[in-house]
Parts: C-alpha cells; sequence; structure tokens
C-alpha cells in the first residue's frame, strides 16, 4: 500500500479510537452534573462532586478589565517565564496551570479591535487555520456562548500531549473592544466537568465595562 494509503488507515484507526474513548467517557458520567449544576457552584464559590470539592477564586487581569473565577488549585504562571521563549509580540498573555493534573488556561489580548459581532467569525477562522496545522487533532465542536458579561466561540477538540489524549478547548472572545483568544486544556478523562467548567468560568466572567452586547443568535 502507498504511504497515502497508510496514512489514511492510521487516521480512521485513531479517529475510531478517539470517538470510542468519548463514548466511554459520557456513558460513564450520564450520573454527574449538568451545565447548571456547575455554572451555579461557580456562582457560590463551591463545586462539589462525588470525587473532590473545588473552591473558585476571582482573578483580575488587565489592570481588572476582565475578573474570572478560577480552581484555587490552579496556580498563575508568573510572567517572565511564561514570555520566555515565545514571540508575545503584540500579545498580553496570562496562563494558569495545574502541572499535577495536567489543565492548563491561557489567554492573550491581542491588540487586534473586535466588535462582538465579529466574534465567531474570527473564531472559525482560527479554527480551520488549526486544522491544518494540526493534523493529529480530531476536531470535535465549534459553538458560539452568550455569558454574563461575554460572547465566546469555542472550538474544541481532542489531540495527543505528552500525557496521553487531552481535550483542548480554542475560544475566542472581545474584551473592551479588544481581541482576547486562548485555550484550555485537561486530560481526555476529565472531559465531562472540565467542559462544562470551563463554560461555566466563562459564563460567569465579568468585565469593568459591559463592552459586549448580547448577541443575536
Amino acid at each position: 500500500m502507498n504511504r497515502y494509503g497508510d496514512e489514511m488507515l492510521l487516521k480512521m484507526d485513531r479517529d475510531f479510537r478517539l470517538a470510542k474513548r468519548i463514548q466511554e467517557i459520557e456513558a460513564s458520567s450520564e450520573e454527574m452534573m449538568t451545565q447548571e449544576e456547575v455554572t451555579s457552584g461557580l456562582r457560590r464559590g463551591l463545586i462539589e462532586t462525588d470525587e473532590e470539592s473545588i473552591t473558585l477564586n476571582s482573578h483580575k487581569i488587565w489592570e481588572g478589565v476582565l475578573t474570572l473565577p478560577l480552581p484555587d488549585h490552579l496556580v498563575q504562571v508568573p510572567r517572565g517565564k511564561l514570555q520566555e521563549g515565545r514571540n508575545s509580540h503584540g500579545r498580553d498573555e496570562v496562563m494558569w496551570i495545574d502541572e499535577r493534573k495536567g489543565i492548563s488556561i491561557c489567554l492573550s489580548r491581542l491588540s487586534h479591535p473586535l466588535h462582538v459581532s465579529q466574534i465567531e467569525r474570527m473564531g472559525i477562522v482560527i479554527t480551520e487555520q488549526m486544522r491544518s496545522l494540526k493534523k493529529d487533532a480530531q476536531w470535535l465542536h465549534e459553538e458560539t456562548v452568550q455569558g454574563d458579561s461575554l460572547v465566546v466561540f469555542y472550538g474544541e477538540s481532542i489531540q495527543p500531549s505528552t500525557k496521553g489524549m487531552a481535550y483542548d478547548m480554542v475560544f475566542v472572545t472581545s474584551v473592551g473592544g479588544r481581541a482576547v483568544t486562548g485555550n484550555v486544556r485537561f486530560p481526555v478523562e476529565l472531559l465531562h466537568l472540565w467542559r462544562l467548567l470551563t463554560r461555566a468560568i466563562f459564563i460567569c466572567a465579568q468585565t469593568s465595562e459591559n463592552g459586549n452586547e448580547p448577541l443575536e443568535l
């Protein structure tokens, strides 16, 4: 068989295994929390599951322009360390990680202006670019969600990582009229809780100015 045929078979096998893995995770999570329950817990500052209790703390970033409620087990990466080896020209980045659990949240505020009506289009462009760059990723879902203060586009995929398969949620939003992009990454085993938790974080995020009008869906 030629090289192209081999690559197609490998991709089909990987896609099948990923689909089966997701089905297993979703089947085992039928008794777990709903989006409404996770969001409600986040608003109270405490999310309790059968496995753990997650305490949330508010983090003000970019001179207080944006406030995010984040789990207290995440540690913010120092600004100097974050910029090492990165081309951050035109970006203002913040990042939180839990190295033990393999969880990371990264946001980049760009100098690029972005109106709320352009969020979805920019998100689609970014995910299309990433599809062509990350051939080993399995893209699963795209959606635009209205939160309390933010409109957020999500592009979701499963990708190989150094610790196994990771679930990656790329997002695009607008804060104070400027584009904000980033991603949340976690092990696929944490899919059910952390997919809901990621959405709840941005649903409850607050801006210092109501710069995002509700999106007409």
